[in-house]
C-alpha cells in the first residue's frame, strides 16, 4: 500500500474519552504507518484510567494532569446508567459543559503544545466527538485537517459540513431509539432530538471557542467554521451496515478499518470453553465504558438465571474485574465463563458463535457485521440506541432495553435468534457485502490521506450550505417572505372580490329604484 513518495507527517488528536476511540484512532494510525508515513498519536488524557494506546507502531504523547472536569462530569452522566431512561437534556448539556471546562484547561498548556508546533505536521486528525482539538490545531497552525468520526455521522457533523440530514427518515445519533421507518409520532420526536443535539452541540462550541480565543485572540474563528473547512469526513461505518442516507463527496466511510481476518482463538481458557460446548456459544459484553459493576443486583441475578436455562449452549461473559457480585453469582454456573478481557474480534469469528450479546458501541457491532455474527443489542447511551436500531433495521439483531433487564425480555430474544435462521442469514449478507465490496476501507482510508496530503484542503467539496445558518439552510427566510406575499395576494383578492360585490349591489338598488 506504500504509493506516496515520501513519508507524510500525520498527527492524529484523540482525547482518551474511551477505550473504544482510543483503539479507532490506534487502527488509524497502523494503517497510515503501514503506508509508509511518519504518525504521532497525541492522547490528552480526559480519563486516566483509560490507559491503552490502541496502536502497535506510532509515536505516543500523551499529556497528562490536565483536570478532574471530564471525571466529574462523567460520574454525574454514569450514575443511572442501567435503571435510568436515556439520557435527556440536562444530562446532555452537562457532559459537554464538562468538555468546555477541559478545553479550557488545555489551552492554559501551552508549553506543551511547543512539541507539536516544532514538528511541522503536514495534516491533523480530529475527532468530532470534542471540537476543541480541532479549535488547538488552528491555533498551532497545522491547516490542513480532516474530521472522523468513531461512529455513523453524527447530526452536528453532518451540520457543519452541510450534509442533508432528513429527520423524516435518518434517526437523530444522540440518545434516541428510533428506527429509519417512523411513525408520525416518532417523526416528531426525531425532528426535537436533532434540534435538541444543534442547540447543545452549538453550546459546547461556542464554550469551546472562547477557550481558545482567551490565548488566539478574539478574531479567531469559530470551531464550527473551522470544522465546516475539513477537506474530509472519514465516518467509521459502512455504506452496507449503516441507514442509506445522502452523503458529500467529502464523506468517506472507512468502517472495518484495521479489522482483518479472525486469527484461530488459541487462548485458554476461551479455546476449550468454546470447543466444549454442546450447540454452540453465546458471547456478551457491554463494552468499556459501561461496567458491570454499576447494574443492579436483580439484574446480575436474572442474566445468571437466563443464561444458565440454556444449559446446552456456553456463554462467555466480560465483566468489570471488580464485580464480586457477579463473580460469586457465577460460581456454580457450568455453562458461563466470566473474564474482564477477551479477543473480541477472533472469538466473534469463531464458526461456534451463535451471536453476540453487545451494547450497541460500534467498533463491536461492526466486528459482529464484518464476522457475520447476529447480534441482541443491549444499548446504554449516546449513539448506542441509534446503533441498536439500525441492527434491528437490517434484520440481524434484536433491541433489549435496558429498563427491561429484570423480565423476560433477554430470555425471549434469545429463543427468538436460536430459533430463527433468519438472522443469521441476514448477518452473513452483510458480512459478505462488506468484504466482497470493490473498495477495501484500508485502502480508501490511505488513498485520501495522501490525496490531502498531496493537495491541502479542498474547498472544491465544500457545499455553500456549509455556510449558511439554519435560516438560509432550510430556506425559512424564502418560506416566511412567500407566506407573507400569499398572505398579501389573498387579502387583495379578498378586497377585490368585496369590491366588485359591492359594485354589483348598488347597481342592483339603483335598477330597483
Amino acid at each position: 500500500m506504500i504509493s506516496f513518495s515520501s513519508a507524510a507527517k500525520i498527527l492524529i488528536y484523540t482525547p482518551n474519552i474511551s477505550p473504544s476511540h482510543i483503539v479507532m484512532s490506534g487502527r488509524m494510525a497502523d494503517v497510515l504507518i503501514k503506508a509508509g508515513h511518519d504518525v504521532v498519536l497525541f492522547i490528552p488524557e480526559y480519563d486516566p484510567s483509560v490507559t491503552l494506546n490502541g496502536t502497535k507502531n506510532a509515536k505516543i504523547w500523551r499529556m497528562s494532569n490536565i483536570s478532574d472536569a471530564f471525571i466529574r462530569g462523567m460520574n454525574d452522566f454514569g450514575s443511572g446508567l442501567f435503571t435510568e431512561p436515556y439520557g435527556g437534556f440536562v444530562a446532555r448539556k452537562a457532559f459537554e459543559t464538562a468538555l468546555g471546562e477541559m478545553c479550557e484547561d488545555l489551552m492554559s498548556r501551552q508549553k506543551d503544545f511547543e512539541q507539536i508546533k516544532n514538528y511541522n505536521f503536514d495534516i491533523v486528525i480530529t475527532e468530532m466527538i470534542d471540537l476543541c482539538g480541532l479549535g488547538i490545531m488552528r491555533y498551532l497552525g497545522i491547516k490542513n485537517h480532516i474530521w472522523h468520526s468513531t461512529t455513523p455521522l453524527h447530526d452536528n457533523v453532518a451540520y457543519n459540513l452541510g450534509v442533508p440530514n432528513p429527520a423524516s427518515y435518518i434517526p437523530s445519533t444522540e440518545e434516541n431509539l428510533i428506527g429509519p421507518k417512523m411513525t408520525f409520532f416518532e417523526k416528531a420526536f426525531n425532528f426535537y432530538m436533532h434540534f435538541i443535539t444543534l442547540y447543545i452541540h452549538h453550546y459546547a462550541t461556542d464554550r469551546a471557542t472562547e477557550a481558545i480565543q482567551k490565548y488566539a485572540g478574539p478574531n479567531f474563528p469559530n470551531v464550527r467554521q473551522i470544522a465546516s473547512e475539513s477537506a474530509l469526513a472519514v465516518i467509521n461505518s459502512d455504506e452496507f451496515l449503516d441507514i442509506a442516507r445522502p452523503v458529500l463527496h467529502k464523506t468517506v466511510y472507512i468502517g472495518g478499518l484495521g479489522i482483518g481476518d479472525p486469527k484461530p482463538v488459541e487462548e485458554e481458557p476461551f479455546k476449550s470453553f468454546i470447543s466444549q460446548s454442546k450447540k454452540g456459544v453465546i458471547v456478551f459484553s457491554l463494552g468499556t465504558i459501561a461496567p458491570t459493576t454499576m447494574m443492579t443486583l436483580k439484574v446480575k441475578e436474572n442474566l445468571i438465571k437466563t443464561f444458565t436455562e440454556f444449559e446446552d449452549y456456553n456463554f462467555i461473559m466480560k465483566i468489570d474485574k471488580d464485580d464480586k457480585e457477579m463473580i460469586d453469582l457465577c460460581t456454580k454456573a457450568k455453562n458461563i465463563l466470566i473474564t474482564t478481557w477477551m479477543p473480541q474480534s477472533d472469538i466473534l469469528g469463531h464458526p461456534k458463535i451463535k451471536f453476540f450479546i453487545m451494547h450497541g458501541g460500534f467498533n463491536g457491532l461492526l466486528e459482529s457485521a464484518i464476522r457475520g455474527c447476529p447480534v441482541i443489542v443491549i444499548p446504554i447511551f449516546a449513539d448506542q440506541q441509534r446503533n441498536a436500531k439500525m441492527a434491528e433495521y437490517r434484520g440481524f439483531g434484536i433491541v433489549v432495553e435496558k429498563t427491561n433487564l429484570e423480565g423476560s425480555a433477554l430470555k425471549s430474544a434469545i429463543q427468538t435468534i436460536l430459533n430463527n435462521p433468519n438472522f443469521s442469514q441476514k448477518a452473513k449478507r452483510i458480512s459478505k457485502l462488506i468484504k466482497s465490496k470493490p473498495f477495501k476501507a484500508d485502502e480508501v482510508f490511505v488513498k485520501w490521506i495522501e490525496f490531502v496530503v498531496e493537495n491541502g484542503n479542498l474547498p472544491e467539496l465544500t457545499p455553500e450550505g456549509a455556510n449558511m445558518g439554519w435560516i438560509e439552510y432550510f430556506c425559512l427566510d424564502v418560506i416566511f417572505v412567500g407566506y407573507l406575499a400569499g398572505l398579501f395576494i389573498l387579502l387583495f383578492i379578498a378586497y377585490f372580490v368585496k369590491k366588485i360585490l359591492f359594485l354589483c349591489i348598488n347597481s342592483v338598488k339603483v335598477k330597483n329604484e
